[in-house]
């Protein structure tokens, strides 16, 4: 279980940065609606995965 959650806390960061990175153009070109949805997109998966740990802690603590 514990290797589980290493595995979501590591795609949530990998996604985090790759938004971040995606933001900052965003950022520059604000009327690209194209990127407004990836970055949706992307906060997303970041919260299934911040659920998904979630889970897994809530499990460790029973």
């Amino acid at each position: 279980m514990l290797a589980s959650a290493v595995d979501w806390k590591s795609k949530r960061e990998t996604l985090r940065t790759k938004r971040d990175v995606l933001f900052k153009r965003y950022l520059k070109n604000p009327h690209d609606s194209s990127m407004a949805l990836e970055i949706k997109n992307l906060d997303d998966e970041i919260a299934e995965c911040t659920e998904h740990m979630d889970h897994l802690n809530k499990a460790k603590q029973r």
